[in-house]
């Protein structure tokens, strides 16, 4: 076997782009254990270290960085070869939606690596919030969308793709009033973060008015760190966002844990503009569960 397998480069790019051993695990849908099993294996046919700790947290050594940049390209070239031998018959348009929160550097080379195995597949993706994308559903101006949902907004033939947890986010020296309605963030008028949020705070009785509206999820945060107000935000992509190098991304932020209601987990979806797919909508639903783990 080569020094330079192909399965390990795949796995040292895949630590690289999600963050860490455990996310790469998942991504590959392997066990944690493999993947650093491959990656001890490596280090010692190459004889070089290529990571290194720092402040609790696995960064890629100066020779680990070197490699990336190899793998990156004999993964790219790998899959090309393989796609070019192993063309498949599926031609077409797809027609994709996506939320901001999903649309991460993982998804969009989920969407490269589908386009080159698949090249008589039309794909084009097009970003907005899950009201939105869900409107498009409605209309037919998308096939499919990946979107977000609390779980009380399932529907019969969803796909669940993961979960995560929405958090309640506010500067550090935020101080809430409660005889005034609470100062929110929202990302738009339609935002369902912020119905729920109506929903959950007339319950306690208390209210809240939007101050800012803001499409992305930097706009937000930074809104919520000068202390315009509080909003919610899906705690992932905060991390995500952290462990991406934007240090100052938690820098004068808080989670509130005690004094607000619990937001419930957020659901990952796919959903199929009539509920039905088409055999280009099943590759590429397959393709995506493949790279993010998913069940």
């Amino acid at each position: 076997m080569s020094a330079l397998d192909i399965d390990s480069m795949r796995a040292l790019t895949a630590i690289a782009e999600s963050g860490g051993i455990t996310r790469a695990a998942k991504r590959l849908n392997l066990s944690q254990s493999a993947v650093s099993h491959k990656m001890k294996r490596l280090e010692r046919k190459l004889n070089r270290s290529l990571f290194a700790r720092a402040d609790g947290k696995l960064n890629l050594s100066a020779d680990g960085e070197k490699l990336l940049d190899y793998a990156q390209r004999l993964v790219k070239l790998h899959d090309e070869a393989y796609a070019s031998f192993h063309q498949s018959d599926l031609a077409g348009e797809l027609r994709l939606g996506i939320t901001e929160d999903i649309s991460a550097p993982g998804m969009a080379q989920i969407l490269s690596s589908f386009s080159t195995g698949f090249p008589n597949v039309a794909l084009t993706s097009r970003v907005a919030h899950t009201p939105e994308l869900v409107r498009w559903l409605r209309t037919g101006e998308i096939d499919m969308a990946l979107i977000e949902v609390f779980e009380s907004e399932l529907l019969e033939g969803d796909h669940l793709l993961g979960q995560q947890q929405v958090v309640w986010l506010q500067a550090e020296d935020f101080v809430l009033d409660s005889e005034h309605p609470i100062p929110y963030v929202a990302y738009h008028k339609d935002c369902f973060y912020k119905a729920w949020a109506e929903k959950a705070l007339a319950e306690i009785g208390c209210s809240l008015r939007v101050v800012f509206e803001c499409p992305s999820i930097e706009g937000m945060v930074n809104a919520v760190r000068s202390g315009l107000g509080i909003g919610l935000v899906n705690l992932g992509v905060l991390e995500q966002r952290q462990q991406g190098g934007r240090r100052g991304d938690s820098r004068g932020l808080k989670i509130d844990q005690v004094d607000l209601p619990e937001p419930p987990p957020i659901q990952h979806i796919a959903r199929f503009s009539s509920g039905v797919s088409t055999r280009q909508m099943d590759k590429l639903l397959e393709s995506i569960k493949n790279e993010l783990g998913a069940r």
